[in-house]
């Protein structure tokens, strides 16, 4: 049976405050920088397609629940700023966002999909990191704590992802309209 490898997620509008950012960190050594950002809610990883069409009608239900707002502000690291290797924008997330993960994870338990269980830390990868550096290090350090505005989520997104040697290309497979 045919697998695809599959996350949730929904889109980071383009906007003068994220660009920037992104563009300074184009710029920087050792750093790939993804051409559209999404803020990923579960990753799935590789799911047999009948599972992928079964997810994406339970998640019709989704529909009947509002849209939200994020907010994006400071820059990061994982695992740590001085040794990055993903670099993120924090993104503080209104509700009812938490009822549509859980609701979300619901769906994902009842299909035996799985997924990452840690708790769940909003954030918008906006790098990855091959060659750490000072210039890196700095360029985090000196963005912790700015601020890279808001936006309404109305959609979220059962997405497709192959991996190719430039990155990961993605591809929309179902679109939730929330109210």
């Amino acid at each position: 049976m045919e697998t695809i490898r599959s996350f949730i997620s929904f889109n980071i509008p383009s906007s003068p405050s994220v660009r920037e950012p992104l563009e300074k960190l184009r710029n920087i050594r050792g750093v790939s920088v993804p051409k559209d950002i999404h803020l990923t809610l579960r990753f799935l990883g590789d799911v047999p397609e009948k599972k992928l069409k079964e997810l994406s009608a339970k998640m019709r239900t989704l529909e009947n629940n509002s849209s939200f707002t994020v907010s994006m502000n400071g820059i990061g690291a994982f695992p740590k700023n001085t040794d990055p290797r993903v670099v993120w924008i924090g993104a503080d997330i209104g509700s009812p966002f938490n009822d549509i993960l859980k609701d979300i994870d619901k769906m994902l338990d009842s299909l035996a999909i799985e997924y990452d269980k840690k708790p769940f830390k909003a954030h918008i990868t906006i790098g990855r990191v091959r060659e750490p550096s000072k210039e890196l290090t700095q360029f985090i350090i000196d963005r912790k704590d700015q601020e890279y505005g808001s936006f309404t989520v109305e959609e979220i997104f059962l997405m497709k992802s192959v991996l190719t040697p430039k990155g990961a290309e993605h591809s929309i497979i179902d679109t939730i309209k929330l109210k």
